[in-house]
């Protein structure tokens, strides 16, 4: 693992909270939420479609995961959690690269290995 490596990491954790904040807003409009956490709720308690969009949501314990397809796109996080745990940040990374929105190229050497992503994210996360 080098400095580029984490250095492509710390790059990535403010699309993290701009994902995030995409995701709260998506809830609340999509299901008319009157908080993203409602989601939360018995009756909303389960893997759907988002309406008229490409995305599925999948509540789990105190948080929710939004992809496209398993490993494409979206966030998985945790309301109670504003900021990336190691697990989720990496998994965060594969999905963006897988989606295009981050860059194959630049993140190939870390998607590719995942002991190499999982130092780098670990590196970043505890000089952040």
């Amino acid at each position: 693992m080098t400095d580029p490596h984490v250095e492509l990491i710390k790059q990535a954790i403010p699309l993290w909270y701009a994902k995030i904040a995409w995701a709260k807003e998506l809830l609340v409009r999509a299901f008319g939420l009157s908080e993203p956490q409602d989601i939360l709720s018995r009756e909303c308690r389960h893997f759907r479609a988002i309406p008229n969009t490409c995305w599925f949501v999948r509540p789990h314990g105190i948080g929710v995961d939004i992809f496209k397809s398993p490993d494409v796109g979206g966030v998985d996080f945790d309301f109670d959690k504003p900021d990336p745990d190691e697990w989720r940040l990496a998994l965060f990374i594969v999905r963006q690269v897988n989606d295009g929105q981050l860059s194959y190229a630049t993140y190939r050497e870390l998607v590719d290995d995942e002991r190499l992503l999982k130092q780098a994210v670990a590196a970043a996360l505890q000089g952040a």
